[in-house]
């Protein structure tokens, strides 16, 4: 059947690119004069005069109808007028794209059934560095708008179908941001934008500010413009969390699965983003023009975190026995004596931060064009500090996750004088990322039948993504307690010692009952006091001063060098009703990935700054995985009649590995239960290969509306597969070794993605309509084996998506209604190496702006109307993993336009 399935696809692609590089009369109508056809888009762009939601919308049709390939695009309406805060929000807007919220917030996309490590985003063609600050985010090449406010941006587009002439890396879709240029613009433009968000969730307003400027000389041969963002929010989210489901055998021989954790968190963050733009442009001739952009962008996110957890897997038979609810052998509500009950307050302090310089040179003559373009990007962040402190009681409890989630527990979590010490940990986990580029491309007009422009080009680029610095403190080590040997024999044992209970030491700040999508005595809770327990772990106790080692995570140390160099041709050519490109894209990509070997001896671990664990043997290795691919692409646009336009493409796409999967490294989670899981990566991983098939029909019966239908499908190489292995891993707390489950991705059979888009945008005469569907089906080879963690499964593919826009617009007003939504999607890996799957979502938002004068405007804004909760299960939906309410968000803002 996958033999069957890659001849037709192959057939297709071949037939389509015979059609392209047929270029006799006989196949295609004789071309028309290259300069002529030019100057007739141009013309038809330039009669575009954008100053509303409506003309935003004609001009995005513009751009769509016009290109060569299949491209979706969107275009602010004035400076600081992008449709959404956030470019991701704006890209769920757009048909077969889909967005993660994972705190409320757009980060990443996925595109036609592409996860997000199968898409690329470049800004003004070029990569720009990412580093999350999530201490259990991987190092993924899908990069994280939170880093990039959309008032810098002036378009975007997704090309759906690939060009040899745009970066290849990605299997579903290429997003191109595009920045202003201060010699479009007129002299000595500003823009100021003064906003308060309100999160309902935290129940506090921050502000929000934007300004730019823009400026050129009298000869409109030199410019600069700068941009500077400021943006805080006081982000607070509840819910529920299972941090994992076990495969168990009863005393009778059934298997069961069970939680391994319950827990009500809460999750309290600061964040403050501040970024700074500056372009300067240089056109000394009509001949020569070079633009200097530099970007940073820095979001500093401290939070602390607080979950109060049961453990049902350390009592598995006892649940067993005790079940009331057990479909499919899911053990869904049980009850158990004398438990364990257990306070975790995690405090970080996190950020992420990432800057660009790139040159960007264009020299044109009548003979040909040539364009440079050279830079460099920078992304550091990550958890730069952890203290995490654990307080336990015994007690009984019961829980119930059939609807609404109940748990109970005998001890009251909100009397603290009920819990006992338990154990410090910490540590720190930076993340770096980078890349260096230089790029040089030639058009040279040609006449050759059809062909009116040949376009070739070579680009070099040098990347490197690491953790090498992630280290875990300890504060019971030896030579903790010097000078002061008669209080204690370590620093964490002085800590219990006087801080003997949480209602010890000021460790609390009184009472609360978490406001979460759960019932039950679980939510009354203590409020931790960040400030006391990050003095007692750092600073010290009663004059005593603190002391703790830190060591090297051996196992989580990596660093990843790629260089890629890549060379294409393109030839584009038109005739009567009908152009295009045919090009080809040649690929060479080395991949070093680096990390330590070493002995068990001193479970995993190299201690830095004291004399205690330093395995006997320690190595650093490196694995070499090189690999070269031939991408050929063809684009056809035929114009049936003045209005509708029926579009072809065929072309091979590769997306590579996600950093953390090809990276020397492993991850587990908690040691403490019975039979812990974890995920070991693979250096030596493929690159995701397929061939694809694209056919579009667009209609435009108005220079404002638009009824298409799309047809995607993509025939895959090869998928990920999982191989499991178990090995022991030292548990500190314990003092034992524990046996820990691993997955490991491996390169597995391939697979196919085919759907369909439904787009239908109208304009009525000041309000108008947008409504688009996608259908997409992801078929594997592989037979899905639910023992293997994400055996025969797409990361990132919704079966169902929609989007539903409504607007009205006139001289002074102006709003719209948007209805986003996606079914359930699997979302990768959990770090314990549970499969993570995220049910059906949908919301709702709102904007509005009031024009006072013509240049000072009032808008609002208002994001998940509905208070829509974020709900993860593991594999089957009775699995519960998580249910979290992100809360609205309000915004009100003055803008001016001068």
């Amino acid at each position: 059947m996958t033999h069957s399935r890659l001849n037709k696809v192959s057939q297709s692609i071949k037939l389509a690119l015979c059609i392209g590089t047929a270029s006799t009369a006989a196949l295609f109508p004789a071309a028309v004069n290259a300069q002529e056809e030019q100057a007739a888009k141009a013309s038809d762009v330039e009669v575009i005069q954008v100053s509303g939601i409506r003309a935003s919308q004609r001009e995005n049709l513009n751009n769509k109808r016009f290109s060569d390939s299949i491209v979706d695009s969107i275009t602010a309406e004035d400076i600081g007028k992008f449709p959404d805060k956030n470019v991701a929000e704006s890209l769920s807007r757009v048909t077969g794209v889909a967005v993660s919220r994972e705190f409320g917030e757009g980060e990443k996309v996925s595109i036609r059934g592409a996860g997000p490590s199968l898409n690329r985003t470049l800004l003004n063609g070029q990569s720009v560095a990412s580093a999350d600050w999530f201490i259990l985010d991987p190092s993924t090449r899908s990069f994280n708008y939170t880093l990039l406010p959309s008032s810098l941006v002036r378009s975007l587009d997704v090309y759906k179908s690939p060009q040899a002439s745009i970066d290849e890396g990605s299997i579903g879709g290429t997003v191109i941001l595009r920045t202003r240029r201060p010699l479009e613009m007129d002299a000595n433009t500003l823009s100021l934008s003064i906003e308060g968000q309100y999160s309902d969730a935290s129940g506090k307003t921050d502000p929000q500010l934007s300004g730019t400027y823009s400026w050129k000389n009298e000869n409109e041969t030199f410019g600069a413009l700068i941009s500077l963002v400021s943006q805080d929010r006081t982000l607070e989210r509840q819910g529920l969390e299972i941090l994992g489901w076990r495969k168990n055998t009863a005393a009778n021989g059934d298997e069961f699965r069970l939680p391994s954790h319950i827990g009500i968190p809460t999750f309290d963050q600061k964040r403050e983003r501040r970024t700074g733009f500056v372009s300067l442009q240089y056109a000394p001739t009509a001949d020569l023009d070079m633009t200097l952009n530099i970007l940073k962008s820095k979001m500093d996110s401290d939070n602390k975190n607080s979950n109060l957890l049961v453990r049902p897997n350390d009592m598995a038979q006892e649940i067993y026995d005790n079940a009331t609810s057990k479909p499919n052998g899911n053990i869904l509500a049980s009850s158990a004596e004398d438990g364990w009950l257990g306070y975790n307050f995690i405090n970080r302090v996190s950020q992420t931060q990432t800057q660009s310089v790139d040159l960007d040179v264009n020299y044109s003559t009548e003979t040909y064009k040539v364009h440079g373009q050279i830079g460099t990007t920078k992304a550091d962040g990550g958890t730069l500090r952890e203290t995490s402190w654990e307080y336990t009681a015994v007690s009984d409890f019961d829980y119930d996750l059939t609807g609404t989630p109940t748990i109970n527990t005998a001890v009251d979590g909100s009397d603290p004088s009920k819990f006992a010490a338990g154990w410090i940990w910490g540590g720190r986990r930076p993340t770096e990322d980078q890349e260096s580029y230089g790029q040089l491309d030639l058009e040279v007009p040609i006449d050759a039948g059809p062909f009116q422009t040949f376009k070739t080009g070579a680009k070099y680029r040098q990347s490197e993504n690491s953790i090498t610095n992630r280290t875990v403190n300890s504060w019971h080590g030896p030579d903790t307690m010097i000078g002061n040997e008669d209080l204690a024999a370590n620093y964490l044992s002085y800590i219990f010692a006087q801080c003997p209970t949480l209602a010890d030491c000021g460790l609390t700040d009184g009472a609360r009952d978490v406001d979460v999508l759960a019932d039950g005595t679980l939510a009354n809770q203590v409020v931790q006091n960040r400030d006391t327990m990050e003095s007692i772990a750092f600073d010290g106790l009663n004059n005593v001063p603190a002391d703790y080692a830190y060591h090297l995570a051996l196992a989580e140390q990596f660093k990843i060098k790629e260089n890629i160099l890549a060379l294409y041709a393109q030839g584009d050519f038109s005739g009567d009703n009908y152009r295009g490109n045919i090009g080809l894209r040649y690929v060479s990509t080395k991949q070093t990935s680096g990390g330590w070997e070493f002995s068990n001896d001193s479970s995993g671990l190299l201690t830095l700054n004291k004399d205690w664990l330093t395995p006997s043997s320690l190595e650093w290795a490196e694995v070499d995985n090189d690999y070269n691919e031939f991408l050929p692409s063809l684009n056809v646009a035929f114009n049936l009649d003045e209005d509708t336009i029926l579009r072809v493409g065929a072309a091979r796409v590769m997306a590579r590995q996600n950093w953390q999967d090809i990276s020397a490294s492993e991850t587990y989670g908690s040691l403490n239960q019975a039979e812990p899981t974890g995920v070991r990566n693979n250096p030596m991983l493929k690159p995701v290969i397929a061939n694809q098939f694209d056919i579009s029909y667009e209609w435009y019966y108005s220079d404002s509306s638009l009824l298409s239908a799309t047809y995607f499908f993509k025939d895959i190489m090869s998928l990920r597969t999982s191989s499991i292995f178990v090995e022991p891993r030292f548990n500190q707390e314990t003092n034992e070794y524990v046996d820990v489950e691993f997955t490991q991705p491996g390169d597995g059979l391939g697979g196919s993605i085919n759907g369909i888009e439904l787009n239908w945008q109208h304009d009525f005469g000041g309000y108008g309509v947008q409504a688009n569907y996608t259908y997409t089906d992801a078929q594997s080879d592989q037979l899905r084996d639910e023992n293997v963690a994400g055996s025969a499964l797409f990361d990132g593919t919704s079966r169902n998506m929609m989007n539903l826009t409504g607007f009205y617009e006139d001289d002074t007003f102006s709003a719209r209604l948007m209805y986003n939504y996606r079914s359930e999607w699997y979302k990768g890996l959990h770090f314990n190496g549970d499969e993570l799957w995220n049910d059906a979502y949908g919301q709702w938002d709102a904007s509005a702006t009031i024009n006072l004068t013509e240049t000072i405007s009032v808008n609002l804004e208002a994001v998940n109307i509905t208070d829509e909760e974020v709900r993860e299960y593991n594999t089957d939906k009775d699995r519960l993993m998580s249910l979290y309410d992100n809360g609205r968000r309000f915004v009100v803002g003055v803008h001016l336009n001068f």
